[in-house]
């Protein structure tokens, strides 16, 4: 992978993430200079990656390394007194803690789009039948009452978006996604 797309996507992060990266490390920190200092490592860090992977693998990325990096801050400056040192153990125990729920909350906003992406991109009777099975939990017979279809139809309807809803999570592309379900059955209109 050439460094400049790499470069691009590390700069497309720091415009979503950098004010909540700062934020976090400011209060764990206690100083938003230091904070900015840190997360700026965190980026450089990322920057040298040879194999970035995807956004959202670099979004936890660029958190965990972060509050690793504050981590070793805080056990820097702990050398000069005791009272840091009880003070670097608190901030440990509570970047260990919030490390996984940032990466899980990253990992779940990116799913969160990706699952709108993939509704989206269904067609409108399709995404309207999943919907209605899914979220508001009608039956069968009740979708194809309000939708005008057979039931047939939506169990059909259903299962396309279910599987193809699947595939594009899985990282498959619309395209790909598309071809797949082809050779399997006829696409929805």
């Amino acid at each position: 992978m050439s460094t400049e797309p790499h470069a691009h996507t590390v700069a497309a992060l720091f415009r979503k993430c950098n004010r909540s990266l700062v934020s976090l490390l400011a209060a764990r920190l206690r100083s938003v200079e230091e904070a900015r200092e840190v997360a700026q490592e965190a980026y450089v860090k990322l920057l040298q990656l040879d194999q970035p992977g995807t956004v959202s693998l670099l979004q936890a990325y660029l958190f965990r390394t972060a509050c690793n990096l504050a981590v070793d801050r805080v056990r820097q400056r702990s050398t000069h007194s005791r009272l840091r040192s009880e003070h670097a153990e608190e901030i440990c125990e509570e970047l260990t803690a919030s490390e996984g729920l940032l990466e899980a909350r990253a990992l779940a906003h990116d799913e969160l789009r990706m699952l709108q992406t993939s509704l989206g991109e269904l067609s409108e009777k399709c995404r309207s039948t999943f919907l209605l099975f899914r979220l508001e939990g009608l039956d069968q017979q009740a979708i194809g009452r309000r939708l005008g279809i057979t039931q047939r139809m939506v169990r059909y309807y259903t299962s396309y978006a279910l599987k193809y809803c699947r595939l594009r999570m899985g990282g498959v592309s619309a395209i790909t996604a598309r071809d797949r379900l082809k050779r399997q059955t006829k696409e929805p209109r």
